[in-house]
């Protein structure tokens, strides 16, 4: 399937996703809406209905939270219904919650002028004229364009821009609401309650009244939605996308049904009704009266006006992604999917919703009532239609990758369609409460036609690319880097992994037997800047006469190979080269360069290149001295200790093969690929020097630094790991995670280089003594199968494989996961990911020559040659398991 790079930076974390859903959800309506709430229900009905209406709500977030963390595309509502529905069912769904976004952000625009006439209410000055009897002014024109342009120059500005404005003014309305609450626990009095709990004399009576309540409420928890706009731009594993999602519900509900009883406490019935008809700012007064201080009602009041402008800003943004993304697919012109250069913004999208705010209230608040009302409706049919696409998705795509699963979800998906639908039906059902008037009908019907009309003018201007759409790369694969404002959040959405850890940890200790282990490597490294030149002398001890083995140009190239064969003619040492090894090789090009080592009389073996060249030297150094097939001594059924002596100068900072008694190598008329193994082949010296790394092209340096992490990675988890070899592995990873993206990205710095180069020698070292576990088990009949590159195969299958096996080792894949950045075991795979991103490494196997239809072969051939890659592993998988695991590589 053809994807495509995300053109958005990555910049909110998941404290901005839970402030700008939460933001927008409680906005200006606790402020001016709880005398209403109450008057209807009674203190504790209104809040019975908050927490009603919030299960309704719930059931939609749902199929929200599971959809946005399978496809984190921008555009949200406008990915889900496309795959789910196709071009005309998206353009529907996107276009609806347009009008939406675009009513709020235009409604806010008037709103807040018009709070700021209950704060000063001298603040009105030149009269100008009236709209459907709203009297428009001067200054408040002058403020509502001001703080509009304001807003959308923030927006203009970036995202993270944008975000911190609504983490300041979320805590300030949190602040407030808080006070208030803390303060009606201190000062009310419960006899405020008396008469007032629920409105109705009898059971039915009080639930009809609880229930008008509920089905005004989810008009209030508007704005989570703008979390999956915005997908492409978090910063935050999939699966916490869904939960932070859910939780900016829960704590919205919790938050108006807090006040409402706050405010009950404070407010006797006589007080809220003298309030009601009094400044109508029920709320603001119950601040008052706690503190009993005017000044305090005004503090409410400010916050409140934060409240506007949370909504305001998450609406913004909402709407720019949506227009964006329906652009980018040609069904509105595509002047609308322009970037900032430099913010990386949807620009032409903020300016035009921008300038609509500034307009907007040229119109007065009357009309921009009708219109907030008509986006409502846009809304809640959006949601009804996403809640559609959930059950449409989990029949047509059940094999799509799913980071937060919704459990039962045929019930919670008919529960989504069946509330949002009734919320839609709601405001045509005459005397509901919501029914729209014959003006919003108007505007809904207007915007309706200008879609129809943005339809077809685009499909006969873009054709067969209306409706098109690409998937981005980010579709499988997170991208997160923490930020310590993550923190505490961080901590709480993961509480239950935590806890299942320590538990798995504890039980783990208790059952772990005493030491007991072996360890020997007889390896012997020089490590260095310029060490390569020092060929000659530290080949004299082991040969009078040694054979060259490169590949056929890039020693050359670079000039090592010439500085190596001086140095040997130095030291008196004659040589022959043999250049013909290649990548993934073969055991016939290692019997070839036996042949030609006896032939010339060779008495020791100089390996110049990367990991093919020093596996092939050292199945070369095997073979001079031994007879027979060389695939009876890689299947153990012959051995030998026996080898001409091995100098490895390594050329990339991979395989660590100048580490290890291992030689790789691939069959080709079977296709195993599996590995010679003997203490032997062991160099007598490597001379691992980082200058000769420096001249790896960049896609190389991904590959086998990639393979360098896989192989501590893989022998830190194995089932055969000691204190020795973790000791080591923790190490190198370390030094890979601190320097290997800043040197793949260009950095000269001399000790990022040495760091990387040691921990790719590391690794090579402790797979000799632990082993790898599957992601290597499984790469070798994919790469023994096609030729692909090592790492490339590496970067498909590792984060699937961790994936599977993680909760075989908690403690371990943890431990990984912290040194990436992550808290748990469950954050493992995906700083791995977000590691190949950074890498440019992102593949499946399809994307490398791979088909369905060679996963058996894979599957079988796995089980034969990588027996002991798999009996490492913390899982052990069958081969059918396998199979599976191959498949969701694909």
């Amino acid at each position: 399937m053809e994807k495509k790079k995300s053109e958005f930076d990555k910049v909110f974390s998941a404290w901005d996703i839970l402030v700008i859903a939460f933001g927008a959800m409680i906005g200006w309506g606790w402020v001016v809406s709880s005398g209403d709430w109450i008057a209807r229900g009674g203190v504790l009905g209104a809040a019975l209905g908050f927490a009603i209406g919030g299960v309704m709500i719930f059931f939609v977030g749902l199929t929200y939270a599971e959809l946005t963390a399978a496809m984190p595309q921008c555009g949200g509502e406008h990915v889900f219904s496309y795959k789910a529905m196709g071009p005309i069912g998206s353009y529907i769904c996107t276009w609806a919650i347009i009008l939406g976004y675009v009513s709020v952000v235009c409604f806010e625009a008037c709103a807040l002028p018009t709070i700021v006439t209950y704060i000063y209410p001298g603040f009105l000055k030149g009269y100008l004229y009236t709209v459907a009897g709203f009297d428009v002014y001067a200054s408040w024109l002058a403020v509502a364009i001001v703080v509009a342009g304001f807003i959308t120059y923030i927006n203009v500005r970036g995202a993270k821009t944008a975000a911190t404005l609504q983490t300041v003014l979320t805590v300030i309305i949190g602040g407030v609401g808080i006070l208030l609450i803390v303060a009606s626990a201190v000062t009310g009095d419960i006899g405020n309650l008396q008469g007032q709990l629920f409105v109705g004399n009898t059971a039915g009576g009080i639930l009809k009244t609880t229930m008008s309540v509920a089905l005004v409420t989810p008009f209030f928890f508007i704005g989570f939605d703008v979390i999956p706009q915005a997908a492409e731009e978090i910063n935050v594993p999939l699966k916490k996308i869904g939960k932070i999602m859910i939780l900016s519900i829960v704590l919205a509900v919790s938050f108006y049904a807090l006040i409402i009883i706050g405010v009950g406490y404070i407010m006797s019935a006589s007080d809220i009704v003298a309030s009601q008809s009094g400044s109508g700012l029920v709320t603001a007064d119950a601040m008052g009266k706690a503190f009993n201080s005017s000044i305090m009602a005004k503090v409410l009041i400010v916050g409140g006006m934060c409240g506007i402008v949370t909504s305001w800003n998450s609406f913004l943004i909402g709407g720019s992604r949506a227009m964006y993304s329906m652009a980018e697919s040609y069904m509105i012109p595509r002047v609308f999917v322009k970037l900032h250069d430099k913010y990386k913004t949807p620009t032409n999208a903020l300016y035009l919703i921008g300038g609509l705010s500034m307009i907007a209230p040229f119109f007065g608040r009357k009309m921009l009532v009708w219109i907030v009302d008509a986006g409502n409706f846009g809304c809640c049919l959006a949601y009804c239609m996403v809640a559609i696409s959930f059950v449409i998705l989990r029949t047509k795509a059940p094999e799509m990758a799913r980071p937060y699963r919704v459990k039962n979800y045929k019930l919670v998906g008919a529960v989504a369609i069946l509330m949002s639908g009734l919320m839609v039906a709601m405001y045509a059902i005459p005397n509901s409460g919501c029914t729209l008037v014959w003006q919003e009908w108007v505007m809904a019907g207007g915007w309706s036609v200008l879609g129809v009309i943005f339809c077809i003018v685009c499909k006969l201007k873009y054709k067969e690319k209306f409706g098109s759409h690409i998937d981005v790369a980010l579709d499988e694969d997170e991208v997160y880097v923490r930020d310590d404002v993550d923190e505490a959040l961080e901590a709480a959405l993961a509480t239950a992994g935590t806890a299942e850890e320590a538990a798995d940890l504890t039980s783990k200790e208790a059952a772990r037997p005493s030491m007991d282990f072996s360890y020997f490597l007889p390896v012997n490294i020089v490590f260095g800047w310029g060490k390569a030149r020092q060929a000659g002398e530290l080949t004299k001890p082991y040969g009078r006469k040694a054979l060259i083995v490169t590949g056929k140009s890039s020693a050359k190239k670079s000039g090592l190979y010439d500085k190596v064969k001086q140095s040997l003619d130095a030291a008196g040492i004659a040589s022959e080269l043999y250049d013909q090894v290649a990548q993934n090789p073969l055991t016939t090009t290692a019997e070839d360069g036996a042949a030609f080592a006896r032939a010339s009389g060779c008495d020791c073996v100089v390996a110049i290149g990367g990991g093919s060249i020093m596996d092939c030297a050292k199945a070369i150094a095997f073979l001079a001295v031994n007879e027979g097939d060389v695939n009876d001594y890689i299947f153990n059924r012959k051995t030998s200790d026996r080898a001409l002596p091995l100098v490895l100068i390594p050329t990339t900072c991979g395989t660590g093969s100048e580490g290890n008694g291992f030689a790789v190598l691939t069959n080709p008329e079977t296709g195993d690929k599996k590995s010679l193994r003997c203490n032997a082949i062991v160099a007598k010296v490597s001379i691992v020097d980082p200058e000769c790394m420096t001249t790896m092209p960049k896609k190389v340096l991904a590959s086998v630094g990639f393979d360098a992490l896989c192989h501590s990675m893989e022998a830190y988890t194995s089932k055969i790991a000691q204190p020795f070899t973790d000791a080591l592995c923790e190490y190198a990873m370390g030094l890979i995670a601190d320097n290997l993206v800043d040197v793949y990205r260009g950095s000269e710095d001399k000790s990022a280089w040495e760091k990387i180069t040691l921990a790719s020698t590391i690794g090579g070292m402790v797979i000799n003594t632990a082993g790898v576990t599957l992601a290597h088990g499984m790469e070798h009949p994919a790469s023994g199968l096609k030729d692909i590159v090592h790492g490339k195969g590496l970067a498909a299958l590792t984060p699937v494989v961790i994936e599977a096996s993680y909760k075989g080792d908690h403690f371990k894949y943890a431990k990984i996961a912290r040194i990436f950045g992550g808290v748990t075991a469950e954050d493992c795979a995906a700083k791995i990911r977000t590691l190949i991103f950074n890498l440019d490494l992102t593949c499946r196997l399809s994307e490398l020559g791979l088909t369905e239809s060679d996963i058996p072969w894979m599957a079988e051939n796995c089980m034969k040659v990588s027996a002991a890659g798999v009996a490492n592993n913390p899982v052990v998988f069958t081969q059918d398991e396998i199979g599976e695991i191959y498949r969701r590589a694909m």
